[in-house]
């Protein structure tokens, strides 16, 4: 506006100088002065006001200029004090902050110094050839290649780095994890790269993978171990072998176990270098066992750093002989002692000795509780095994006892009475009587005698040890058929051989069936049937594997409910015998129609061998 002014001003003064005449050729006329005043005056006036206007104006304009001078400040304070905030934000912060823009670096924290040793410089690529470990770089640039070009972001990574140390001039590896985001501003991207050192959680990761990794192995040799103890029923080869397999889990120089009895600690197996096998028992009372008795009265794992060679079966030694000890225990220094728990109560002591003080720990005594639990229970069943086939010969015992009394027995009886008899017909001179008493003694001792070869054949079967079930049962056959004359046939249709304990009992089953079907049947014909069937009752149904033996007669038969309200043990035997082996005896018979025994167990419920 004011230009404006100052222009129109200058083209009106033009336009009086041209018409303006000389001031020294011509004199103004009065009226022709007044005028010229009169323009100059107005010419003034609006100058004046012009320029009023142009001084409020610039006034006006100074003002903004002023305020918009002040908010550029303040803009640009602000600016500054959050760039500040930001600065002490990002230098304060735990993790390292890396900002590129367009592949160049703007900005790179302390923090982020500290984590890789100096600070990262260069584009993002140039970052993981420098400090990443080789073995971590193909797979950090395929994702950080696949990320840029394909807008991949945000983008998680962890590597380990090797983290140069300039004021020690040392290296070392830390990992890194790294979190990538990206904005795009204009023609351009900026990548923000927050950096964790987690060095420390991936060492403790990897102590638990490490510490996970052993307790797998451990509980898996513990299971191994399990199930090599738990392969035998019988005591003396289970001690031995617990002691064996026990040094798979916790280490030791020597070993031995203890049974407890009346307060009184009995060591029924030891593994000691150079120590021979004692004549003697040897025992070790509570009140001498010192601190080993602890075990046993807390029920607790007890742990010693070094005995000195004083070792619990050393103290039963020198308790047992009462003299020096011709054996010395020098070895023996870190100790643990592991209580045999059944049922709540003690029933004995593992000790286990190493060469080396201070080497069990509570690790060891973890183990030794998982594995102990197991041979405590395989000892206890052990034991339980001997006691049930004590009573098993017993109760055999008795059986041939009442075999003897109701067939060799009775028929001994009658050859004496016809002994007898036949005495007095000769006195009489009765040759008729003499000869048919003759021929009954002849008959009666005839199967006197086939009665004692069937009882010797059952109780010493060469042939079942030698070459299985049904080899045996067909020698048993062979025996009926030559010395009866009944016909005999055996249908096998077997491909492994059975375990021990089921070939004995199918066997057992199977000669009481067929003594009680010569005796009492009047049959012509046995038929066996032995073979292997996957379901129940000969019905095949994809179940576990089962052995299936069947005695078949076509004698006279019997009636089934009165012989089991009878006096005979021949069913109640065959029965009980089922059942230990966890199988069912099933008897079918009618009067005139023969009969059918047939036993079925399960064989995966025992170790099988197979046929070579």
């Amino acid at each position: 506006m004011f230009q404006t002014f100052w222009q129109n001003l200058r083209t009106k003064l033009v336009r009086l100088k041209r018409i303006s005449i000389p001031l020294d050729s011509l004199h103004p006329t009065p009226f022709q002065s007044q005028h010229l005043e009169l323009e100059l005056i107005r010419l003034n006036q609006e100058l004046a006001n012009r320029a009023q206007e142009q001084t409020t104006e610039m006034a006006r304009l100074n003002v903004e200029l002023q305020l918009q001078m002040a908010r550029h400040k303040q803009a640009e304070e602000i600016a500054h004090a959050n760039e500040e905030r930001f600065r002490n934000m990002a230098e304060n912060i735990q993790e390292g902050l890396t900002i590129l823009e367009s592949g160049r670096l703007i900005y790179v924290n302390k923090r982020a110094c500290e984590i890789f040793g100096n600070c990262p410089e260069g584009e993002i690529l140039n970052r993981i050839h420098r400090y990443a470990i080789p073995q971590d770089q193909d797979r950090l640039v395929l994702a950080l290649k696949g990320a840029i070009e394909n807008n991949g972001f945000p983008l998680e990574l962890e590597y380990w780095i090797t983290r140069q140390d300039s004021a020690q001039q040392e290296s070392e590896r830390r990992c890194v994890r790294e979190y990538y985001a990206s904005s795009s501003f204009g023609g351009g991207r900026r990548i923000f790269i927050v950096s964790s050192d987690i060095t420390e959680k991936a060492l403790a990761y990897q102590i638990l993978e490490s510490t996970v990794q052993e307790r797998t192995r451990e509980l898996s040799t513990v299971l191994d171990v399990s199930r090599k103890i738990a392969s035998t029923l019988e005591l003396e080869p289970l001690l031995h072998l617990i002691l064996d397999q026990i040094k798979a889990v916790i280490p030791h120089i020597g070993s031995a176990l203890f049974t407890l009895e009346e307060d009184r600690l009995t060591a029924v197996a030891y593994h000691v270098p150079g120590l021979p096998a004692q004549d003697q028992t040897l025992s070790l009372s509570l009140a001498q066992a010192g601190r080993f008795a602890q075990v046993v009265r807390e029920k607790k794992v007890v742990v010693i750093d070094d005995i000195e060679g004083d070792t619990p079966l050393a103290r039963a030694l020198r308790e047992s002989s009462n003299r020096t000890l011709p054996y010395s225990f020098e070895h023996a220094h870190s100790w643990i002692g592991i209580p045999l728990v059944v049922r709540d109560q003690v029933t004995g002591l593992l000790s286990l000795a190493h060469e080396q003080p201070n080497f069990y720990t509570q690790r060891h005594a973890r183990l030794a509780i998982t594995i102990t639990n197991q041979v405590a229970v395989a000892i206890e069943n052990a034991r339980l095994y001997e006691k049930a086939q004590n009573l098993a010969v017993i109760e055999e015992r008795h059986r041939i006892a009442r075999e003897l009394h109701d067939s060799v027995t009775q028929l001994l009886y009658g050859i004496c009475l016809y002994c007898t008899a036949t005495s007095r017909s000769v006195r009489s001179g009765n040759m008729g009587n003499i000869e048919a008493n003759l021929a009954e003694i002849k008959d009666d001792a005839l199967q006197a005698l086939r009665e004692m070869r069937l009882l010797i054949l059952e109780l010493d079967p060469p042939m079942l040890q030698k070459a299985g079930l049904a080899a045996a049962l067909q020698a048993s056959l062979e025996v009926i058929e030559t010395r009866t004359g009944l016909e005999t046939e055996l249908k096998a249709e077997l491909v492994n051989r059975l375990p021990r304990l089921l070939e004995t009992e199918l066997y057992r089953i199977a000669i009481e069936a067929l003594n009680n079907l010569v005796r009492y049947a009047h049959a012509k014909k046995i038929t066996v049937e032995l073979r292997e069937t996957n379901g129940h009752n000969g019905q095949t149904s994809g179940d576990k594997l089962r052995v299936s033996l069947a005695i078949c007669d076509n004698g006279v038969g019997f009636d089934l409910i009165k012989a089991k309200d009878g006096s005979g043990m021949g069913l109640h035997n065959m029965e009980q015998r089922a059942r230990q082996i966890g199988g069912e005896l099933i008897v079918t018979s009618s009067l005139g129609a023969g009969t059918r025994i047939l036993v079925e167990a399960p064989i995966e419920n025992h170790t099988i061998s197979t046929l070579n």
